[in-house]
């Protein structure tokens, strides 16, 4: 019982951290967690970032989304279409960048 107490004693704050990293801009993640080096990024920006995740989502056969979201990227092989507002942050357009290069990575 110790043992397993110990383990989730030391994996709760791993995750949170791992959980916190991703939401936060400032935040430094290992570059060599990166999947691919060369990607084929398309860059789409909409006026209504939910209904155009969504309606991506479905076409790509993924069930649609369901909750709101501030951007949205998807991925074939190393071909990447990341979708965000006309006017995203560099946190939210740099996090889906993220995504290319090191999948789904939170």
């Amino acid at each position: 019982m110790k043992r397993i107490f110990l383990a989730a004693a030391l994996l709760i704050p791993m995750t949170s951290a791992t959980a916190q990293e991703w939401n936060d801009p400032m935040a430094r993640f290992d570059a060599k967690k990166n999947k691919y080096g060369a990607i084929q990024l398309t860059w789409v920006y909409v006026d209504n970032i939910n209904q155009a995740c969504e309606k991506e989502s479905r076409h790509r056969g993924l069930g649609g989304i369901g909750y709101s979201v501030e951007a949205c990227s998807f991925w074939v092989d190393n071909h990447y279409t990341i979708i965000t507002k006309k006017r995203p942050n560099g946190h939210e357009l740099g996090h889906e960048v993220r995504h290319c290069f090191q999948g789904n990575y939170h």
